[in-house]
């Protein structure tokens, strides 16, 4: 059951990418990233998530994985998160927190929306910053 709904929101967020001009390969039974994706300009190396829950526990081993596979393609790491029957929301690595052996997301941390990952919204972070 989770593999298969691991792979439905794999397979959403495909459809999305390639809604907003990105071309997307998906690894199946993926051992380094989920999803690699790319417009000629931008680059994302994904690891997709989806929980009923309002709090997902990461390997650090996996965020790791992830990151260093990001730096040697060229592309960004990104954790898309699937949160079922709130929406998608995307993270950074770097602004993970740790808990133990594990990064911890909360429902209410900071996230991105796919537009503000991708550039066609600013975040509110970077509207504040701009008139400051």
């Amino acid at each position: 059951m989770r593999y298969r709904r691991g792979a439905s929101a794999e397979r959403e967020l495909i459809k999305m990418l390639e809604k907003a001009g990105f071309a997307v390969v998906r690894s199946a039974g993926s051992h380094r990233v989920d999803l690699v994706a790319g417009n000629g300009r931008d680059y994302l190396c994904i690891e997709v998530k989806s929980t009923r829950s309002e709090r997902l526990y990461l390997p650090k081993e996996d965020v790791e994985r992830l990151v260093s596979f990001a730096e040697r393609f060229g592309g960004r790491p990104i954790l898309a998160v699937k949160f079922i029957n709130i929406g998608w929301r995307f993270y950074l690595p770097r602004n993970l927190k740790s808990s133990g052996k594990s990064y911890r997301l909360d429902l209410n941390e900071e996230f991105q929306t796919l537009d503000s990952l991708l550039g066609k919204q600013r975040t509110l972070g970077e509207v504040i910053f701009d008139e400051g």
